[in-house]
């Protein structure tokens, strides 16, 4: 049986605690990347939508049209490429625009995927 197993619980307010966390985070690393374009003389703009992030992609290219889309490669595994595949991936295929993907060096790639 299960008798010895522990249960996990995470209520409402424990997801809304963590998906503020997540905002707050990805705000601060958008913010982060805006000011190095800004500082090295690259136009940027940036913006968070929310969605799954292939279609909000594809469709913030088809809307802006630019000349570049540059997207990060966070290096998943064989294992979690088949069963959730690359956003980067995904972008290369089918934006309509060139795309730019930029793999991060292996030593800030996170040993527990649960990190990413």
């Amino acid at each position: 049986g299960y008798e010895d197993m522990d249960s996990i619980y995470a209520s409402n307010e424990d997801f809304k605690n963590m998906k503020q966390k997540e905002r707050v985070r990805g705000t601060h690393l958008l913010e982060y990347f805006v000011n190095r374009c800004n500082e090295i003389g690259v136009p940027c703009q940036a913006w968070i939508k929310e969605g799954d992030p292939k279609d909000v992609i594809l469709n913030e290219v088809k809307r802006i049209r630019p000349d570049l889309l540059v997207v990060g490669c966070r290096g998943l595994g064989p294992f979690q490429k088949v069963f959730v595949g690359t956003v980067s991936e995904f972008c290369w295929k089918h934006a309509e625009c060139p795309v730019m993907t930029i793999k991060r060096n292996a030593d800030e790639t996170p040993r527990d995927p649960v990190d990413d």
